[in-house]
């Protein structure tokens, strides 16, 4: 009898992820018997995440066994899953991601994953998940590798041809909020209702086909109609494109605008809301904990409540420990349909361009859906994205891999020529004024560049 399967789950102590995953064990009996370890560096936390995991596994009707532990090497032994949401610095150096360029003249807007905000996160992030991917090629070499950490494909990338590991897939929710934005916000139908098929790389991605989940209809029409009637100041940047290129982007104004020269006209240079996160932050911590222990009452919701101000419905901690109706990861459904061999189409995943997107380059990492059975994940074939998509795409394939060499070797040249391909980059002088001075400030955070 084959054994249950083991999940590790690296940086399980998360503000927003780490919940997502212990409702997403309600949600999944398919997981019966599975033993699920939780590793984070952050020890406080990880005692909290703990102790709501093993309320959770106390109060579910199926069977799940649960550990935690700051070693990573241990909790890695025997997995056949490992998921890993990991982040160095977060908030404190993602303002300086955004700020720092923005102050200098680069027109980025956000700085987490384009423009070289974006580019100075890939720096920071690929070494981390370098030494994790070594590891599982160590201690796990078979286990299937879900990241959910960004820059997603730039991580993904890097783990993959530097490293050992065997299956590597990056999963990203863009796909999915677009879906239910355009029906809810646009089409005026159950966000189960739609199906779209959308391609391209990681936030870079387009609706190629949407379609009536029950009737087959084709909903392009009705999509043009509905976007007329929205109001002008939603997702502008988006509705532009689509009514230059016919195709509408999969991954909403704030992601595809970071890889577009001109997507500051629509969205601004304000940057992302980052002022009162971490407060937000340890609140929602300070919930967690008292839910933990079973003693959260109507007061703690209400402030809560406070810092929940804005949150998307999925990462709001009211109802914790309810079943869902949508999931909170894109890992659990993989598991779950690869356990009980049933067949599961998946939104989007990113793997490597075996033969999906035939205007790509093949070895690196594209955005496609797929579908998953016993078998394990298998992308759909789209052939060649329509021409001008694809220039779009190809371009920041070739930022994506400058970028993983130059975060690999620590050369400093290498960061200047990834710098200049990115659209929102303009000025040679700007450029190298901004890498050496992102080198100088987030300095310890980068001792590859010694």
């Amino acid at each position: 009898m084959k054994a249950k399967p083991i999940v590790t789950v690296l940086g399980a102590a998360s503000t927003t992820f780490g919940p997502k995953v212990l409702r997403d064990i309600i949600n999944h009996p398919q997981l019966d018997g599975c033993t699920f370890r939780f590793v984070d560096v952050h020890e406080q936390r990880l005692a909290i995440y703990d102790r709501l995991a093993r309320r959770i596994a106390d109060q579910i009707d199926h069977s799940v066994q649960i550990e935690s532990s700051g070693n990573r090497k241990a909790m890695l032994k025997g997995a056949d899953y490992v998921i890993v949401s990991v982040e160095v610095g977060h908030y404190e150096l993602w303002q300086q991601d955004f700020s720092i360029p923005v102050r200098a003249g680069v027109r980025q807007v956000t700085g987490e994953l384009g423009g070289v905000g974006g580019l100075f996160h890939s720096l920071r992030q690929i070494p981390l998940h370098l030494e994790i991917a070594r590891d599982i090629e160590a201690i796990c070499p078979a286990a299937m590798v879900l990241v959910c950490s960004n820059p997603l494909n730039r991580i993904c990338l890097a783990m993959r041809r530097y490293s050992g590991v065997g299956e590597v897939i990056g999963l990203c929710h863009g796909v999915e909020i677009t879906e239910n934005f355009l029906a809810r916000r646009v089409l005026d139908l159950p966000g189960d209702q739609i199906e779209s098929t959308a391609a391209g790389v990681n936030h870079f991605t387009w609706i190629l086909d949407l379609r009536h989940r029950s009737t087959g209809e084709d909903l392009h029409p009705k999509l043009a109609e509905g976007l007329k009637r929205l109001d002008p100041k939603v997702e502008g940047l988006s509705r532009k494109l689509f009514e230059v290129y016919g195709y509408y982007p999969a991954c909403g104004d704030a992601h595809i605008g970071e890889y577009i020269s001109y997507a500051w006209e629509f969205v601004g240079l304000d940057g992302p809301p980052l002022g009162n996160r971490l407060e937000s932050e340890h609140e929602r911590w300070r919930l967690l904990d008292k839910l933990s222990r079973g003693s959260a009452g109507r007061a703690d919701y209400a402030g809560a409540e406070r810092a929940q101000a804005g949150e998307a419905e999925e990462l709001r901690l009211d109802e914790f420990f309810q079943p869902r109706s949508w999931v909170d990861t894109l890992a659990f459904p993989i598991m779950a349909a690869t356990e009980s061999h049933r067949l599961h189409r998946m939104p989007a995943v990113n793997m490597l361009n075996a033969g999906t997107i035939d205007n790509l380059p093949a070895d690196v990492f594209v955005e496609s859906p797929a579908v998953v059975d016993g078998s394990g994940v298998r992308p759909i074939r789209i052939g060649e994205l329509p021409k001008p998509l694809a220039a779009f795409c190809r371009r920041d394939v070739d930022q994506m891999e400058l970028t993983v060499e130059a975060a690999v070797t620590g050369d400093r040249r290498r960061v200047v020529q990834a710098a200049l391909l990115d659209p929102v980059v303009d000025n040679v002088r700007t450029a190298e004024r901004v890498v050496d001075q992102m080198l100088r400030e987030q300095a310890r955070y980068l001792p590859q560049f010694v």
